[in-house]
């Protein structure tokens, strides 16, 4: 059984690399989709406010990984 797990933790790993990125890109998604257009927020801001909200996340995922090595 051990050897089925190591297979599906490999075959996981080569398509995505850091699961707390990807996760975070998600719920961010998921929540510029549900919720960006019930905050009293002009429409014109709904894509940058995602596009600000990824970037966040992505220099996170970096500034998490330089601090690992």
């Amino acid at each position: 059984m051990n050897w089925l797990y190591a297979a599906v933790t490999e075959l996981f790993s080569l398509f995505i690399d850091d699961v707390w990125f990807s996760a975070g890109i998600l719920v961010w998604i998921a929540f510029g989709t549900l919720q960006l257009p019930k905050l009293p927020v002009d429409p014109g801001w709904d894509a940058p406010l995602l596009f600000l909200g990824c970037a966040v996340i992505l220099v996170t995922s970096t500034w998490r990984a330089a601090k690992r090595k």
